[in-house]
């Protein structure tokens, strides 16, 4: 026993345990005793709330008998060798041969509208989510971050809200929620009943009941399939308990320790019966497939069918003589969270996973080993451990691997940084493209330096051996080296002595259903041949798997697939384009314009980026925000759009600084693959943080909320025109920091024109700007509009200067406007 820090899903505990069970079977024993972290102390205290209640169904002849079955029993449980669990199984319920067509049908249309009931409400929560999340994303007045009309994110989320089913009265009451300050909204999964699982009788030779149930049984996988009726009254009994009895905990290599077995089988089948309240016990073997390999004996062999009924055939008479009146008896089933609590050792009596396996280390890590059972079994076979050892676990290197070696990392622009990144995880992968993942070697080396595309890096099925140019011969022969394999071959074992170590993919179903088919007459609980196929199985597979099934005299058979995983997408092309419709003839009177309102527009870009000219114009801005020194620098395209910005913070600490710095590149990129500068104006406007406060050094901008907010305002009226955006009045620091908008006056005089090199770098024009280049404010072309004509030495349209008089009129030579008749008397 020892004590470790065993974390959990809410905390850390310390928790007193054998030393050897690694951290999941520990946990799973910390759920079984209901938190308890003495798990020895609750073990005994286990046992004596069943010495109590077996000496209330008089299964002890005494007190002798009471004490002796309380120290057997929790030191048996302490050492692994059988563990037990109160269950609450439902029996099977069969439909009467008349109705089976009608009922498969209704299982079918039951199963699909809960699931898509499940997940309309999983996907409707989510969009009211969203809406909630559009209305605390925005800053500002509270009335218009949840007014659909001034909020244009918040009118995007509700119209997807609506489009997934919500009513208009569901997004209103969502609304409410959020502005009383409500950021989560917590959803549940309807409640809905479980359809619930029925069995029905089967005579593989009708072909169209044969379809129905595998129909049923593909899509649903709630059917078990009974081929012989007489099973039908034993599985209709529901289950109240479970238990196990550990093989490999009584086979020491040399010989099977029969007297303790049957002593573990006996003590356990008391257990059994004290703990069954309701129902009836299922008592099993765990780990056939690692005893039969143990002991060098083939699953799919007569010898290992042989052996393993002979086995259960003692069990049964141990269970009987030690308890005749347990309800129930020997069964085979598969009880995910007992195998947890037997270290992974199975009663489902199901071919073996291989020979390799895997254990934890001290500090937690999950490392690759080769399992007890594959060492006896191949001591018993005489087989050279060593080389059995090399051969199934490698050497946990790529320094001599054939075909990607370190000398063909390096040549394809791995460093030494790279390089043993990717060796230190080699002993915990189970293949060798798990040890180059992004995690690994980095994001940024695989795109960088490799080309790998950053889409791809998240993709489960991403190889990035692949993207480097090595072959399949390369990369299967470097991690047979570095990783092993999963099977002994002829260089290793003779052939009878490789079908020891072949597992259940190897196998396939036929050996399964012939070990059941052989443990059968020695069950008290007829076995259910229990598979699970992949999720893109066939409704041929299904058809076949329960033609075998009754072709080998199982009593039944339950199928169901596994759930998709996550490449499971389905790629849909691209609609194809309507076809143009004929034209029509032009009606006498053509139908008035219908006036259109564009609500949103959305801008198809190309995914690819616009660079920036290497000699760019820009300006740079100088300002204080609350005392606090920012320096904004642009850049700009050769069409004056705005492609990237610098911060600049002045005595700042270097992380706020970093973090602004980062911040401005990653908007530039944003810019330079096509996002719009109003679309960051709208979203870090009204932004709140210190500093914050009055704004000097900008004659548009004021005040400002923060910095982020002072730089948007910025650029939000020196490149969009959004006047709506500029302030004059410092102290006017209210909800959302807004002034009148007003201009700052000018220190020139009204009509005075501006010397150009106000407003062009001489350097970045390289003196082609002309001296006497000047640029007229537009309050004077403001002026030149609303003056009358005659005084006016400005164009009223073009703003130019050049008037002229021209007989009566002023005359513009740049445009050709015709300013208005001069005035003789003024003239």
């Amino acid at each position: 026993m020892e004590r470790r820090s065993l974390e959990r899903s809410g905390d850390v505990v310390e928790v007193l345990a054998p030393a050897s069970w690694p951290n999941a079977r520990v946990e799973a024993w910390v759920d079984w005793a209901g938190g308890d972290t003495d798990i020895p102390a609750a073990i005994f205290r286990f046992a004596e709330e069943l010495v109590q209640a077996g000496q209330k169904g008089d299964l002890f002849a005494g007190v002798g008998a009471r004490g002796r079955f309380r120290r057997e029993l929790g030191a048996a449980l302490v050492a692994g060798r059988i563990a037990l669990r109160r269950v609450a199984l439902p029996g099977l319920h069969t439909v009467a041969a008349a109705e089976t067509s009608e009922r498969l049908a209704r299982l079918r249309a039951e199963h699909r509208g809960r699931q898509a009931a499940v997940e309309a409400a999983q996907a409707l929560a989510q969009r009211l989510q969203g809406v909630v999340d559009a209305v605390h994303r925005c800053h500002g007045d509270p009335d218009a971050c949840a007014d659909p009309q001034r909020n244009p994110s918040l009118a995007r989320a509700a119209e997807a809200a609506r489009a997934a089913g919500a009513s208009d009265a569901a997004i209103l009451d969502v609304l409410s929620l959020a502005r009383a300050g409500e950021t989560r909204l917590v959803a549940t999964p309807p409640a809905l009943a479980e359809v619930q699982p029925l069995a029905a009788g089967l005579d593989p030779s009708q072909s169209p009941a044969l379809r129905a149930q595998a129909l049923a049984a593909w899509e649903t996988g709630k059917v078990t399939t009974l081929f012989d009726l007489r099973a039908e009254d034993a599985l209709a009994e529901p289950v109240g308990v479970v238990g196990a009895v550990n093989l490999m905990a009584f086979e020491m290599g040399e010989a099977f320790q029969g007297e303790e077995f049957d002593s573990a089988v006996g003590v356990l089948a008391l257990a059994l019966a004290a703990a069954c309240q309701r129902g009836i016990a299922a008592l099993g073997l765990a780990g056939l497939a690692d005893w039969l390999a143990a002991q060098g004996l083939a699953y799919d062999s007569e010898a290992g069918r042989r052996s393993a009924a002979t086995l259960y055939a003692r069990a049964a008479a141990a269970a009987r003589k030690a308890c005749p009146d347990l309800p129930g008896g020997l069964a085979i089933f598969d009880d995910p969270e007992l195998t947890l609590l037997l270290g992974g050792a199975s009663a489902a009596a199901e071919p073996w996973d291989g020979p390799v396996t895997f254990a934890e280390t001290a500090d937690g890590r999950i490392i690759r080993v080769i399992s007890e059972a594959a060492l006896l079994g191949l001591q018993a076979l005489g087989a050279d451990l060593d080389a059995a050892r090399w051969r199934l676990l490698g050497h946990g290197t790529l320094a001599d691997a054939p075909g990607v070696d370190h000398a063909a990392l390096t040549a394809r622009g791995f460093t030494d940084h790279e390089i043993a990144a990717v060796e230190s995880v080699l002993p915990y992968c189970g293949q060798l493209s798990d040890a180059f993942r992004a995690e690994v070697v980095g994001a940024g080396f695989l795109s960088d330096v490799l080309g790998a595309p950053p889409e791809d890096l998240e993709d489960p099925r991403f190889d990035a051996l692949r993207i480097m140019g090595f072959t399949e011969a390369d990369i299967a022969a470097a991690e047979t080296y570095a990783l092993g394999v999963s099977r002994l071959d002829d260089q290793d074992l003779s052939v009878d002595g490789q079908r020891v170590f072949l597992t259940a993919d190897d196998l396939g179903p036929a050996p399964y259903l012939d070990m059941l088919a052989a443990l059968q007459p020695h069950l008290d609980r007829p076995p259910v041949a229990d598979f699970t196929l992949p999720w893109d199985a066939t409704l041929d597979d299904v058809q076949t798997l329960l033609l075998q099934a009754g072709e080998r005299g199982v009593a039944a058979a339950r199928l169901h697939r596994a759930e998709p995983t996550a490449y499971h997408a389905l790629d849909l092309p691209r609609p194809a384009e309507a076809p143009p419709r004929a034209e029509r003839p032009a009606a006498a009177t053509p139908p008035p314009p219908v006036e259109e309102r564009i609500v949103e527009r959305f801008v198809e870009r190309e995914r690819e980026r616009r660079k920036l000219p290497d000699r760019r114009k820009g300006y740079i801005q100088k300002a204080s925000v609350g005392g606090h020194k920012v320096y904004l620098h642009t850049g700009e395209y050769d069409d004056g759009e705005l492609g990237e910005i610098f911060i600049d913070m002045h005595k700042e600490g270097a992380a706020f600084r970093s973090l602004m710095n980062n911040f401005a590149i990653a908007v530039s990129i944003g810019l330079q693959y096509g996002v719009p500068l109003d679309e960051f104006v709208d979203a870090f406007v009204f932004t709140r943080f210190e500093p914050a406060g009055p704004v000097t050094g900008n004659d548009s901008v004021r005040s400002a909320t923060s910095i982020l907010d002072y730089v948007f305002r910025e650029l939000g009226v020196s490149y969009l025109g959004r006047q709506d955006l500029a302030n004059a009045d410092p102290d006017e620091l209210n909800a959302d920091g807004l002034g009148g908008g007003k201009a700052e006056e000018q220190a020139l005089q009204p009509g005075e024109p501006l010397p150009a090199s106000r407003f062009i770098s001489k350097g970045f024009s390289r003196g082609t700007t002309p001296d006497n280049l000047v640029v007229l404010s537009l309050a004077d072309h403001r002026a030149a509009r609303s003056a009358p004509a005659q005084a006016a030495d400005v164009c009223p349209e073009c703003g130019d200067i050049a008037v002229v008089r021209k007989g009566a009129s002023l005359i513009c030579e740049t445009c050709g406007a015709r300013a208005g008749k001069v005035d003789d008397g003024a003239a």
